[in-house]
């Protein structure tokens, strides 16, 4: 009589057992739906992959159209203690108006407003500052926010430095 007895917690334990798979699987089944949907959705599944072409056409921005103005050259000393440091930089700014590029080209005003700017920016810095991708990227930045500030709707882009000598 004493082997029933041992067969019945056995017996229990193999259905909890199962119970307890289930419950994993289960359970495993609702996060990998969860990270799935998760997924699709931070990477773009979301609204304009449910909606139709004619839709997604709609939401779908217009291209930025990209002017690229020739600015002068520039030769400036820069801002060394010695002061036996000079900067000669040739530059180009990215527009996104045709009205814009057309006005930096033709108004003398403007034009001497932005040199200015540029002047202002380009001999207040040291010669450590501008000897670096870093600083010629802050250099970049610095003079787009600049000429943002003098030409009307943030319309310069990107300044690129065509020629760059720091002696």
């Amino acid at each position: 009589m004493a082997e029933p007895a041992t067969e019945q917690p056995q017996h229990q334990a193999k259905k909890k057992g199962k119970g307890l798979l289930i419950v994993l699987i289960v359970a495993l089944v609702i996060v990998a739906a969860g990270a799935g949907f998760g997924l699709t959705f931070l990477l773009g599944g979301g609204r304009q992959a449910q909606a139709g072409p004619e839709e997604a056409a709609d939401q779908a921005p217009e291209p930025e159209t990209s002017i690229m103005v020739p600015l002068d050259t520039f030769v400036v000393n820069l801002a060394d203690p010695k002061g036996d440091r000079f900067l000669k930089a040739t530059l180009r700014a990215v527009v996104t108006r045709e009205d814009v590029a057309r006005a930096m080209k033709q108004e003398g005003l403007l034009k001497a407003r932005m040199r200015d700017r540029v002047i202002s920016v380009l001999s207040s810095k040291l010669f450590q500052e501008l000897n670096t991708p870093i600083g010629k990227e802050g250099l970049r930045r610095e003079l787009t926010r600049e000429l943002n500030q003098v030409l009307p709707g943030q319309s310069v882009r990107e300044i690129l430095l065509v020629e760059f000598i720091v002696q």
